[in-house]
C-alpha cells in the first residue's frame, strides 16, 4: 500500500511539474522572444517599416495574450535566472532611431503600458526622419531603455578593429553623457560581426549583444549572439504570431 501510495504521490508531482513548465522552459532552460522592429510609418513594399495599424493590432495582441514586455534590467534578470519568468514573457526592442518611434510607437505602448528599448546610432540623431536628443529623453522618460547600435551604422566586419571600437564605444559613450544611465547591451547593425566585434565588446563589459538570427534569445545561447525575431511588414499577421509563440532557434 505504501509502495503505491509513493508512486501516487510521484505521479501527480510530475504532472504539476508538467503543467507550471513552459515550453520555452522545457527546450532552452530560459527563452524569451525578443522582437525586433525598426521604422512604424507607411512605406509599402519596405519590410522593415511597419503600417502603426498594424504594430498597434500587434500590441493590442500582446495585451489581450496577457504577454509581459520587459525592461533590459527585467530581460537581464529573468535570463539569467535571477527572477522567475512571468508566465508570457517579450522584449520589444527598435533599430536605428527613426522619429516615427517617438510620433508612432510611443503613444500605442503608452495606451498598454508597455516598455520598450532602443538600439540607437547616435550618428543619425537630428537629421532628417530621425530623432532628436529631446524626443530621445522623452523615451527615456517614457520608460524606454537606450543603447548602442553603432554611431554610423556600419557593417561592423568591413572595418579595422579600431574602427569598430571607436564606432560601438563612440556610440554607447553618448547615450550615457546624455541620458546619465549605463547603456551595455548592444545590436549589431545589418546582424553582422565578426570575433573582433565579439572581442571589442567582451573587453569593453557589454552584457548582451543581439543578432538578427531568427528565434528566440535563450540562456543556451553565448551572451553577445542573441537571438531576435526581425519583424516583416511583408508577412502576414499569423505568421508573426507563430514566430512570437514557437521557438524556432536552433
Amino acid at each position: 500500500m505504501n509502495l503505491w501510495k509513493n508512486k501516487k504521490a510521484l505521479l501527480l508531482a510530475g504532472l504539476l511539474l508538467a503543467c507550471f513548465a513552459t515550453p520555452a522552459e522545457a527546450k532552452h532552460g530560459v527563452g524569451i522572444p525578443v522582437l525586433n522592429y525598426h521604422s512604424i510609418g507607411v512605406a509599402p513594399g519596405n519590410t522593415y517599416v511597419l503600417h502603426p495599424d498594424t504594430f498597434a493590432r500587434q500590441m493590442d495582441y500582446l495585451s489581450a495574450h496577457h504577454y509581459t514586455p520587459l525592461t533590459l534590467d527585467e530581460f537581464a534578470s529573468v535570463l539569467s535566472h535571477k527572477m522567475p519568468s512571468p508566465a508570457h514573457p517579450v522584449l520589444l526592442t527598435f533599430d536605428d532611431g527613426y522619429a516615427n518611434n517617438a510620433e508612432v510607437a510611443l503613444p500605442i505602448l503608452q495606451k498598454h503600458k508597455f516598455p520598450a528599448t532602443l538600439y540607437l546610432s547616435t550618428g543619425l540623431v537630428g537629421t532628417p526622419g530621425y530623432l532628436t536628443w529631446p524626443q530621445i529623453h522623452e523615451l527615456s522618460a517614457a520608460g524606454w531603455d537606450i543603447a548602442s547600435h553603432t554611431v554610423t551604422h556600419p557593417h561592423l566586419p568591413k572595418l579595422s578593429k579600431k574602427a569598430q571600437r571607436e564606432e560601438i564605444l563612440a556610440a554607447r559613450a553618448k547615450i550615457e553623457q546624455e541620458l546619465g544611465k549605463p547603456a551595455n547591451t548592444f545590436a549589431y547593425p545589418y546582424g553582422d560581426y565578426n570575433r573582433k566585434t565579439l572581442r571589442i565588446l567582451k573587453k569593453a563589459h557589454f552584457s548582451y549583444a543581439f543578432t538578427t538570427h531568427s528565434g528566440w534569445a535563450s540562456s543556451d545561447q553565448p551572451p553577445l549572439e542573441l537571438h531576435r525575431i526581425v519583424v516583416d511588414s511583408q508577412k502576414p499577421f499569423e505568421e508573426w504570431v507563430q514566430q512570437l509563440t514557437e521557438d524556432t532557434s536552433k
